[in-house]
């Protein structure tokens, strides 16, 4: 038996192949839609691809099941309550496959979604006993999946389903089983995720907190503390993976550069443009009416998090052409067709053919202490764009936490007689989020380099607690000194 993992850093995704080698064949687990990884892995390694399993239809991004199983011609496996609206092979709880000589059962574990299903695959070659167990969205390395993603009112009785799951059926396994799950670290489909891909039953069972001896109750209520709030993009997630994505032949497009006059052009017949040059850069100069989005891991969430409409026109503006490829899959990741192309020349090209510029938005944390301490119509309006969590854990006093995904259905409450300061743990968030109001037609918007921590660091003040929105300024207890 071969398994080989395939992560996406910041979504938070685990894929993985597993292989009967002497055979050559091997089987794809909840594939991410740009496939071309899996099929080149197959190749190098001799192998066909004669299944696609999925565990549950997914929340947190598009799948790659429906493209992979067409461009190879495999099975492609779901529960049977998932009910796929295309061609699938549907496996009701106990029924399985073969790939080679290693037999996969499926196993129901309802909860994190309520058609999930597990995988037990044995190495028929030596046993008949599972060697493994494929969780998906069940039990997670150090954590298990949230149950509140189709809606609070799920939340408490698919959290129970879940308690289920996990003693009735997954925990039920020997401590030897390896554990391969879907949602790893920095997935929104859970909360304390550890950074190791997989484990094994043994090791949860003793270190992982939700596996420990508690009634459901408690198990719900500490499965369902402090989870993250999720994108926007999730909601539509879960019916496009059962009606079926689009597909895409397998290849991700090629660069398409356009000229100034295209670009132009292509925003004023409503087209968006998309910065993915660091918050620095875009604060001194920009497009008038461009989101600061940089290139990194995080792209794809926040693209889906901040931009409402996922069938409006893109234009990207690079900081490297190299940043297309990258950016291009995490956008089809999550269900963004609609990038046009790239504006060649980038910001230089635009500036120079004369072509409006905005400049600044920045603001150090010595800068905002003193206006908020001077106050008058100088002082700015905190926002806080961090999850609920980090907020509690320490915020500037009077700040209004409004987490960044959220601020574009919460526009009309903000003033735009203010100035409107936002931050964050570092200024990647508070600068997508200012680039977001202005964008939006606020004016006087600027965010804070280095964020809660370096204010905190500097020894200005902090409140704590869930409580904000506050309008009145405390002084520091420190004397401010402007840089």
């Amino acid at each position: 038996m071969r398994v080989q993992q395939f992560a996406i850093e910041g979504l938070g995704h685990l894929s993985a192949l597993i292989a009967d080698e002497a055979a050559g064949v091997a089987a794809v687990i909840d594939p991410r839609r740009d496939v071309d990884i899996y099929l080149e892995a197959a190749r190098s390694g001799g192998l066909q691809i004669g299944h696609v399993v999925e565990t549950h239809l997914h929340n947190d991004y598009v799948s790659g099941g429906r493209e992979l199983a067409a461009l190879t011609g495999a099975t492609h496996v779901i529960g049977a309550g998932a009910d796929v609206r295309y061609g699938h092979r549907p496996l009701r709880d106990g029924e399985g496959f073969d790939v080679g000589s290693l037999r996969f059962r499926a196993l129901d574990t309802p909860g994190h979604t309520p058609e999930h299903v597990s995988y037990a695959v044995a190495d028929g070659s030596r046993a008949d006993e599972p060697l493994l167990l494929l969780t998906g969205g069940s039990l997670l390395v150090g954590a298990v999946g949230r149950t509140d993603l189709l809606g609070a009112d799920n939340a408490i009785p698919y959290a129970g389903a879940m308690h289920r799951s996990l003693h009735e059926v997954i925990l039920r396994h020997e401590d030897s089983v390896a554990v391969y799950p879907t949602h790893g670290a920095g997935s929104l489909c859970s909360t304390g995720i550890s950074s190791t891909p997989w484990s094994t039953i043994g090791f949860e069972r003793r270190h992982n907190p939700l596996l420990q001896p508690m009634e459901v109750e408690a198990f719900a209520r500490a499965l369902l503390a402090g989870q993250p709030e999720f994108p926007r993009y999730f909601a539509r997630m879960r019916p496009l993976n059962q009606a079926g994505p689009r597909l895409l032949g397998g290849v991700v497009p090629l660069p398409r550069p356009l000229e100034v006059a295209q670009a132009r052009d292509a925003l004023d017949a409503g087209a968006l443009l998309v910065d993915l040059r660091t918050a620095a850069e875009h604060a001194v100069g920009r497009v008038p009416g461009s989101l600061s989005i940089p290139a990194g891991t995080s792209f794809g969430t926040w693209l889906g998090w901040v931009v409402t409409d996922p069938d409006r026109p893109i234009v990207l503006l690079l900081g490297s052409q190299a940043d297309w490829d990258d950016a291009v899959r995490q956008a089809l990741r999550i269900g963004f067709e609609g990038i046009v192309g790239y504006l060649r020349g980038g910001y230089l090209a635009w500036a120079e053919a004369g072509f409006a510029t905005e400049v600044g938005g920045a603001l150090e944390v010595g800068d905002l202490a003193a206006r908020l301490n001077r106050g008058g119509p100088d002082a700015p309006l905190v926002i806080d764009v961090r999850q609920p969590s980090e907020f509690e854990a320490g915020h500037l006093p009077g700040a209004l936490a409004i987490g960044a995904g959220d601020l574009p259905d919460r526009l009309d409450q903000l003033p735009r007689d203010r100035p409107i300061a936002t931050i964050c743990a570092s200024g990647y968030r508070s600068s997508v989020a200012a680039s977001l109001l202005r964008a939006a037609g606020f004016e006087r918007v600027s965010w804070v380099p280095g964020g809660v921590p370096t204010w905190g660091a500097r020894g200005f003040p902090l409140a704590y607690g869930g409580e904000s929105g506050a309008r009145e300024w405390t002084p520091p207890k420190t004397e401010v000194h402007s840089h």
